[in-house]
């Protein structure tokens, strides 16, 4: 069942491009809004993970995501689920969203800069948590596991 649910989930967020919203006169009708699919930038990449370290250190995911949307225009759901990934690699612990490889890399470089090792064991920590997360849900995080061999041998 949660394989299923989390296929669901996956499914809904890569086929953002069209969205329903129930107009506000509240008449109920249902219109429908076409949404261009935005490829995340280096921008939304490092705005995310400056947003992420404030999540990390208690402040509301939920707004972080608002602020990230208005700066970059990226997806809110995409926000979240990057934020979410930050502050879990910031914190050492699970973080149940995928986020891309590219991304995960980054994170990974910012982190060592600013945090150092102790930073980069966390984080590394936090993504191998990840990946087994994803086993146990059936999916394949083979290049985000190449990336934690790779970053692992830097030690």
């Amino acid at each position: 069942m949660l394989k299923q649910q989390v296929g669901n989930i996956s499914a809904r967020i890569e086929n953002e491009n069209e969205e329903d919203l129930v107009d506000n006169e509240g008449s109920g009708n249902v219109k429908h809004l076409s949404i261009s699919y935005k490829k995340m930038t280096d921008e939304m990449i490092r705005t995310c993970y400056e947003y992420g370290k404030k999540v990390s250190e208690g402040k509301n995911a939920q707004e972080m995501a608002d602020e990230i949307v208005q700066k970059t225009g990226m997806n809110r759901n995409s926000a979240l689920m990057y934020l979410y990934a930050v502050s879990g690699m910031l914190d050492g612990v699970v973080y149940k969203r995928a986020i891309s490889a590219k991304a995960t890399k980054k994170y990974f470089d910012y982190i060592l800069r600013e945090y150092g090792q102790k930073g980069l064991n966390k984080a590394l920590d936090a993504t191998r948590q990840h990946i087994e997360y994803r086993k146990e849900c059936g999916l394949t995080p083979d290049a985000i596991e190449t990336l934690c061999d790779e970053y692992e041998q830097k030690e």
